[in-house]
């Protein structure tokens, strides 16, 4: 069923999301290095125009982040909802060419779960994996990349800190993984 519609699933929205997201990250990560600009040079030395003037450059940036942001939020809907869209058409249309002694048995609530319940469940995965899931290595490698910039020894906590998160999430979803298919495949018990 997904392959079906991952063929009509707009690219130009996926790309879109895609570059909303590293602009989002980088006017992040600039951030704190305005922050210590101001206090470094700004505050320190006394000088209040640099003060006005690295202040304005910070909140450009936190409103060119919120306008990524926006954007990506807005194209991943969108590519979220076509998906969406595209596999309920191709459930229906797979649906409505069965004969009455198929439709008994897959039942119709079944049918039903399957075209509202595992649909939104797609969707939302989708949707998380265009926010989230390309979030974290993008401000993995900004943020890696600034920490050695700034300190060389520094980067040895992310060296360090990464490997044992990644562990600590593979098992995470080496245990959630089978449980969720377990969920997916126990029959629907009306009462």
């Amino acid at each position: 069923m997904l392959k079906l519609a991952k063929n009509r699933i707009s690219s130009w929205a996926i790309v879109g999301a895609v570059i909303f997201m590293i602009i989002q990250v980088i006017s992040n990560l600039y951030l704190p290095n305005l922050t210590a600009d101001i206090v470094n040079n700004g505050v320190a030395k006394g000088d209040v125009n640099y003060i006005w003037q690295t202040g304005i450059k910070m909140i450009a940036f936190a409103l060119i982040s919120i306008v990524a942001s926006i954007g990506n939020v807005f194209l991943a809907a969108r590519s979220s909802q076509k998906l969406g869209q595209n596999l309920r058409s191709d459930v229906y249309a797979k649906v409505i060419n069965y004969s009455h002694d198929e439709m008994d048995k897959v039942g119709t609530s079944s049918l039903i779960t399957r075209t509202t319940n595992d649909v939104t469940q797609i969707q939302n995965v989708w949707m998380m994996i265009l926010r989230m899931m390309i979030m974290a290595p993008i401000m993995l490698v900004g943020a890696s990349f600034l920490a050695y910039q700034k300190n060389q020894t520094l980067t040895g906590v992310f060296l360090i800190s990464i490997p044992l998160l990644a562990l600590f999430i593979l098992l995470i979803m080496r245990s959630a993984v089978p449980l969720f298919k377990a969920m997916q495949q126990k029959p629907i018990i009306l009462t």
